[in-house]
């Protein structure tokens, strides 16, 4: 039955793994899915700067644009008052610049007091200037020029009674900065350079994220479903098996008990009945006055062989089934257990209390132990003395199998065939108990096995 609970924990196991590595993956993917997303989204908003170059701003640019100083601002305002209008219906676009490639803002539609002035341009923003395409990113507010927009915010506010806080005046989600390349009327590439509100951006971004979130997870959720069923219907078929091998074990184990009983009984009828009808009629035949004194003699030796013989067979056939295995056969069994022991030289004992309760399967169990220890006792010990004591207390066993002969170390891997109660250690436990040999060189041996009574 152990065996059988062991194989229900490989589902729950693979559920437990399945499901972390679920999590994992979706954790894993939804941050590349969200990077991939912001840029996508970043994307968008460079194709919007692209939309207002090629539409917006860009047809619009006035002549003479890219001469805009800071006390010549005539044609900045000229193209104010014709972009303004169109941006604002751009919610997301936060204001718009326009740069030379000396670095000056000729036109911002946020800020006219830029105007004129020369910040300078990164590498970037000087390739896309020269060469085309788009570019951008997060924007830097340690930037001159965004340093000295975020000034100019705050003057104003405070001259409008505003607070600097105020995510009308100044947004504190951070920005995004998109840029492209519009030629002015002359035919000098200009930098139209559009911020973005990040915030703007990020919810776009999660737009576009939400649309294959659960495309993401379904898969590796239906993955671990198919995978479970595969292994619940492989672990049914393990466990059917199990069953059935536990089955013709049982069976086995039986008819292999049903023969002993039967091999037992057998010779307690024919062999060990004559020798005992013969035992009884030599010493009857000794202990007549008639009999020759020589005679005498040889007749009580042979009934002493017969009476040996006949304790050796009793013993043998206890080893072969006993024949009373409760609890209240108990001690007769030990008792004929340890009768080949005076034969072997050994002084043994057994001693037994409280196992008046024990279950049937408990007192087996004891009896098969105490058989093994007993048997190695007799065969490797070299014991002068031996003893097999069982204690309960009706709620804990306890056996015990001591010897006084040669003792080994249980360190050392013993001969499989001379020491089999390793092979009963599995089935000690099995039952919820322990067993423990201790012994050592010049020291005896004691076996003891604990469990529960019931």
């Amino acid at each position: 039955m152990t065996r059988l609970r062991v194989l229900r924990s490989p589902v729950a196991l693979f559920l437990l793994i399945g499901t972390f590595t679920v999590v994992a993956i979706f954790l894993g993917t939804n941050k590349l899915a969200d990077r991939a997303a912001r840029q996508e989204a970043i994307a968008e908003a460079q194709g919007t700067t692209q939309v207002l170059a090629d539409s917006v701003i860009g047809p619009d640019v006035p002549k003479g644009l890219s001469n805009v100083t800071r006390r010549k601002i005539a044609k900045a305002d000229q193209m104010d008052r014709t972009v303004t209008p169109r941006l604002l219906k751009v919610e997301t676009v936060d204001r718009v610049n326009i740069w030379t490639r000396d670095g000056r803002i000729v036109y911002s539609s946020d800020a006219m007091p830029l105007v004129g002035q020369r910040f300078g341009l990164d590498d970037d923003q000087l390739t896309v200037l020269e060469n085309g395409g788009r570019g951008g990113g997060v924007a830097d507010p340690d930037r001159p020029e965004n340093v000295e927009l975020a000034r100019f915010r705050a003057e104003l506010a405070e001259s409008q009674g505003v607070s600097e806080t105020d995510e009308a005046v100044i947004p504190d989600g951070g920005l995004v900065q998109t840029y492209t390349q519009i030629m002015s009327p002359e035919g000098e590439p200009l930098l139209l350079e559009a911020y973005y509100t990040l915030d703007e951006i990020e919810a776009r971004s999660n737009e576009i994220f939400s649309a294959f979130r659960w495309i993401t997870l379904g898969p590796l959720v239906l993955m671990i479903l198919v995978a479970t069923a595969i292994l619940a219907g492989l672990t049914r078929q393990v466990r059917r098996g199990a069953q059935e091998e536990e089955r013709l074990m049982r069976s086995a184990m039986d008819a292999s008990d049903a023969e002993r009983r039967r091999i037992a009984r057998d010779l307690h009828d024919s062999v060990v009945q004559d020798l005992a009808g013969s035992a009884f009629a030599v010493s009857a035949v000794a202990r007549n006055p008639e009999t020759a004194d020589d005679s005498r003699d040889t007749l009580e030796a042979a009934g002493t062989s017969l009476r040996t013989s006949l304790k050796s067979l009793r013993s043998l056939l206890a080893e072969i089934h006993p024949p009373d295995l409760h609890a209240a056969g108990l001690p007769a069994a030990l008792s004929d257990l340890i009768a080949s022991a005076s034969t072997a030289g050994v002084q043994a004992s057994v001693s037994v209390e409280g196992a008046e309760t024990v279950s049937d399967d408990k007192a087996a169990l004891v009896w098969r132990v105490a058989q093994e220890a007993v048997r190695n006792a007799i065969r490797h010990s070299q014991a002068s003395t031996l003893a097999v004591t069982v204690n309960a207390d009706g709620r804990r066993l306890i056996l015990e199998v001591v010897d006084d002969g040669v003792g080994f170390n249980p360190a050392v891997v013993q001969d499989p065939h001379s020491y089999g109660l390793r092979g009963l250690r599995s089935l000690v436990v099995d039952n919820g108990g322990t067993l423990e040999v201790r012994s050592a060189p010049g020291e005896g041996t004691t076996v003891i096995m604990e469990v529960d009574a019931q």
